[in-house]
């Protein structure tokens, strides 16, 4: 019976031995390291500035980035500041530490920002998402957001890119107390040829609509694009787009800012594919 136990003993070690390596190994592996070459490819972004200060400006901009794998980087989007909207270009460079953390530093084009970064969702050594923060704002303000994979390679799109049904979601920004808050969540259908159509519930002023939603959308070679919506009472509402997620040339998701507004409020929003 002893020598039983003891031969038991000794396996059992064995075994716990041979799980303890294979559960290192295995953390081993997950414990990825990140370079420049993690961030690579065009990545669709919506940012917005957080304040609560009513007599700020509010702010967003929705483009695309494109990271070249060895620290090259180039912006083009649509932004709202203060009730007006205008096209730009940024170009400049990144870094990425080897824990997944970096920097953007944009050099060219109208008042270039500087970003700090956190990739994550890597896939095939390459991040599929990443949370953008402006650092060189020394006013009492946040402007953050996030940037989406669109595609690791070279792609154009159109609106065949765009096809399928979308949940979306968004919310008005503003901190004017004589402004009006507003959100919606519904969902639209587009065709692949530039018509969509859906229905939304929105809250405005503490009550909720629910509304019909028809227009026509464009998308670009390079994954931007803009929508003319009828919403409703509400009226005709524009909004300028990026594709993000695309995969077998459909793109899973949008993210979107109106460019139509009034006031100092933004609005802004995602949509995702059921």
């Amino acid at each position: 019976m002893r020598c039983f136990v003891d031969v038991f003993s000794r396996r059992f070690l064995r075994a716990g031995v041979l799980i303890f390596m294979m559960i290192a190994l295995a953390l081993s592996a997950q414990a990825a390291t990140f370079s420049k070459a993690s961030l690579k490819g065009s990545y669709g972004f919506l940012i917005n500035r957080w304040t609560a200060n009513g007599n700020t400006n509010q702010f967003a901009v929705v483009g695309v980035m494109t990271f070249d794998g060895a620290g090259n980087v180039t912006a083009s989007g649509t932004e709202i500041k203060g009730g007006v909207f205008q096209a730009g270009v940024l170009g400049g460079t990144y870094t990425v530490n080897s824990n997944g953390t970096g920097a953007i530093n944009f050099t060219t084009g109208e008042n270039p920002p500087q970003f700090a970064i956190a990739l994550n969702s890597t896939a095939a050594g390459v991040a599929h998402s990443v949370q953008l923060l402006v650092t060189g704002d020394n006013d009492n303000e946040v402007v953050s957001g996030t940037a989406l994979l669109q595609s690791a390679s070279a792609e154009s799109y159109s609106v065949a890119s765009l096809k399928g049904n979308f949940a979306l979601q968004f919310n008005t920004w503003t901190a004017d107390v004589n402004e009006a808050q507003n959100g919606a969540v519904g969902v639209i259908s587009l065709d692949g040829k530039g018509n969509l159509k859906g229905s939304a519930t929105s809250m405005y002023l503490g009550v909720p609509y629910p509304t019909n939603i028809t227009g026509t959308y464009i998308v670009n070679s390079d994954g931007t694009g803009s929508m003319s919506l009828t919403c409703g009472s509400s009226g005709n509402c524009q909004s300028a787009f990026a594709l993000n997620s695309v995969a077998a040339g459909q793109a899973k998701g949008l993210q979107f800012l109106q460019t139509n507004t009034t006031g100092n409020i933004v609005i802004t929003g995602i949509a995702l594919k059921q």
